[in-house]
């Protein structure tokens, strides 16, 4: 079979040297996963390099790295598709986690953060006991399921540019196990849930990372719009959450009012007036003061709006 030389530069690590960079040339075939190059460089070339892999089918998540700059599983990774027009590959560790070395991290606050969301059933004590039982559908069933398949790897949470500077963002990972179990009929401590996830859920920026780099297709992102669905059943308060409370009702509001949403007064109603003048004295630093007072054209249909709106005419 025809093979092509490529070259593998490599993110070394370790607490003596620091970080630096090194490279391998080696060749490969069109089905050469990149955990079969790290194994072959690490036998033949280097045995010093260090990295994870188990499985080599994308069920156990060790291999996690990022691959030319994206977080990727290695054993998902065919090396010739991943080259560039130099034929080089460029490998380092995951962000956010502390390197232990060269492409093996220390992950231990992903498993922290997900064992704060409770990953685990609490059935009633009539189901325990053997007294009762309790079915799904197979609707609810394939609902829940989505998020009950991430396999660890930890890739949402090195992408998620949101986890890394809000520390009490609990992560996509941690989102997509807990609302696992809130929107699971048969737990009996979806409220406790609530509290735990809630206000992290208004800390995600909905970038979609999460939903671009999960080798699983779990979508986390998903997961923590469809906990927000939940807010008027969590019976907690913090700022976040208030100001969401509010944010909702504002745009309900403006909606049936106006028929549209004007951003300043949208932030004003939701944020108060303090927030809003912090924010007007950012905006005139940038010189884009001026737009918050843009006058909008009316809507023409507000008869039809007000329909839909299960409003009288």
């Amino acid at each position: 079979m025809e093979e092509k030389e490529i070259t593998v530069n490599v993110k070394k690590y370790n607490e003596k040297d620091g970080a630096f960079w090194k490279s391998y040339k080696l060749s490969v075939d069109k089905y050469t996963q990149m955990t079969e190059v790290l194994r072959r460089i690490k036998s033949e070339q280097d045995p010093s390099l260090a990295y994870r892999a188990s499985c080599h089918m994308a069920v156990c998540g060790s291999c996690s790295m990022k691959i030319n700059g994206v977080p990727s599983l290695a054993c998902r990774t065919i090396a010739l598709q991943a080259t560039d027009e130099k034929n080089e590959i460029n490998l380092e560790s995951m962000d956010y986690y502390p390197g232990v070395r060269d492409l093996i991290t220390d992950i231990d606050v992903f498993y922290d953060k997900m064992y704060k969301v409770m990953p685990r059933l609490v059935a009633d004590n009539s189901v325990l006991s053997g007294e009762n039982e309790q079915r799904m559908t197979p609707e609810d069933q394939t609902e829940v399921w989505k998020f009950e398949e991430c396999i660890y790897c930890g890739l949402c949470v090195s992408a998620c540019p949101s986890v890394k500077e809000d520390e009490k963002f609990l992560g996509p990972a941690a989102h997509a196990k807990g609302f696992r179990f809130v929107d699971d009929e048969r737990d009996t401590k979806r409220q406790e849930r609530l509290d735990i996830l809630m206000d992290s859920a208004y800390r995600c920026t909905s970038c979609y990372m999460c939903y671009e780099v999960c080798p699983q297709d779990v979508q986390p992102v998903i997961a923590i719009k469809k906990t927000k669905n939940y807010l008027d059943e969590y019976k907690g308060n913090t700022a976040i959450t208030v100001a969401a409370r509010k944010h909702d009702d504002a745009i309900e509001n403006l909606i049936a009012s106006t028929g549209k949403i004007k951003e300043s007064t949208l932030f004003l109603k939701s944020f108060g007036y303090g927030e809003a003048m912090r924010d007007a004295v950012d905006m005139l630093k940038a010189g884009k003061f001026k737009y918050a007072f843009e006058k909008d054209s009316k809507v023409k249909n507000m008869d039809e709006i007000k329909k839909l709106m299960g409003e009288k005419k």
